[in-house]
């Protein structure tokens, strides 16, 4: 309960940042413009997750393709710039290696492979140029609020070490299993994430514009939740102490790259 305390705290403190900004923008603004008008989208959002280690005892290897959409409304403040935001829904992910203890007397070798589905609230400043022809080019940068929906993953552990008396050693021909699928409370519940992106929109009739942007989505905090690792050398062999195996929490950060293809109306 403490650790779910923390971990709301933590979000409730991320999201009251943001509000704050927006609010500060919005006063800022007001003497100087009114409100152009809103415009609304909705766009395709396939992604290339990554995962990063930030414990530096577990190994994150490569990207993975995932898929998402997104209702997009900006608030037209002037013809130049707007503040963004909207409903953004998207799985993120990738595979992560790690030793664990298992007992007392085994430890585990595990591949993870995350695909977890998040629904977003982004909250962004938005910088366009006026129309170039029938385009117009924008920059965008702020930061999301997030909520796990869905946590899977698919995983394979076998026992790789094994203690007889007082030495650990590793285990000969360990059997290794075929690869299963997991869900659970592996994941943190809520995710904070700091949004860079670029693009245009090209209009085609009236205010309606076909959009195609580029977004980088970085998560702030943490993506596992309540992991125990055991430490590793430089070769990843898991490292031990005279009363067992050294170990500690699992620390590590999803990030993605997301080609946004829509429609603003």
């Amino acid at each position: 309960m403490t650790k779910m305390n923390n971990e709301g705290g933590i979000f409730a403190g991320w999201v009251a940042l943001l509000l704050s900004l927006v609010l500060a923008l919005g006063g800022s603004l007001e003497g100087n413009a009114q409100a152009q008008g809103f415009r609304m989208g909705l766009a395709l959002d396939p992604n290339v997750a990554w995962m990063n280690s930030r414990d530096f005892e577990h190994s994150a290897d490569g990207g993975q393709a995932h898929f998402g959409y997104q209702f997009m409304a900006d608030i037209l403040f002037a013809e130049t710039y707007a503040f963004g935001t909207g409903l953004h829904v998207f799985r993120t992910g990738s595979e992560v290696q790690y030793w664990e203890p298992t007992t007392d007397s085994t430890l585990s070798h595990v591949t993870r492979s995350f695909n977890n589905q998040y629904v977003e609230l982004p909250l962004t400043f938005k910088l366009r140029t006026k129309e170039i022809g029938y385009t117009t080019y924008y920059g965008k940068f702020g930061g999301g609020v997030g909520l796990n929906t869905r946590r899977e993953a698919d995983e394979v552990r076998y026992v790789g070490f094994e203690r007889n008396g007082e030495v650990w050693s590793p285990v000969d021909n360990p059997v290794v299993p075929m690869e299963d699928q997991i869900s659970g409370d592996f994941a943190s519940l809520f995710r904070a994430s700091m949004i860079v992106g670029l693009g245009f929109e090209r209009r085609i009739a009236g205010t309606t514009a076909l959009m195609v942007g580029l977004t980088y989505n970085n998560s702030l905090f943490s993506t596992h939740k309540d992991q125990t690792v055991v430490k590793v050398d430089a070769s990843g062999v898991p490292r031990f102490a005279q009363d067992g195996p050294l170990t500690t929490k699992m620390v590590g950060h999803d990030s993605f790259l997301a080609l946004t293809l829509g429609v603003v109306f």
